[in-house]
C-alpha cells in the first residue's frame, strides 16, 4: 500500500508539470488543450477571489525542467521550488472548474480571473 501511495504521488508530481503553453482557437492553453487563466487582482489571490483553497482551485501552470522562454512567455518561481508559467509577466494558471478543453469556467470568475487571449 506504501508503494502504491508513493506511486499516485509521483504521477500527481509529474503530472503537474507540463510543456509550453500554446495557443488554440484563440486562447492560451496547455498540452492537454485546458484554457489558462492569470489573475487580474490587486495583490496575490486569496480564499476570496478563489472561491476557496487558490493552490486547488487555481493551481499553477508548472513548466518542466528545461523548458525555456519564449516571446510573451516566460518563467517564474513557482511555490513548489520549480517554475511557473507566465504571460507578459502574470503567472498562468490551471482552473479545477474546467472539465474538457475549452472550457472556461473560471473567465471572469470574481472579476479577477481572465482566460488569456494572445493578440
Amino acid at each position: 500500500m506504501k508503494a502504491l501511495t508513493m506511486l499516485i504521488g509521483l504521477f500527481a508530481a509529474t503530472s503537474a508539470l507540463a510543456a509550453a503553453p500554446h495557443t488554440s482557437d484563440g486562447m492560451l492553453v496547455d498540452e492537454h488543450g485546458m484554457t489558462l487563466y492569470v489573475f487580474d487582482g490587486k495583490g496575490t489571490p486569496d480564499t476570496k477571489a478563489c472561491e476557496g483553497d487558490c493552490d486547488r482551485n487555481f493551481p499553477p501552470a508548472l513548466a518542466a525542467p528545461g523548458d525555456k522562454p519564449s516571446g510573451d512567455l516566460t518563467l517564474k518561481p513557482a511555490p513548489n521550488g520549480g517554475s511557473q508559467w507566465a504571460f507578459r509577466g502574470k503567472p498562468l494558471h490551471r482552473g479545477l472548474m474546467d472539465k474538457k478543453p475549452g472550457d472556461r469556467a473560471g473567465d471572469g470568475l470574481n472579476e479577477v480571473w481572465h482566460s488569456v487571449r494572445p493578440r
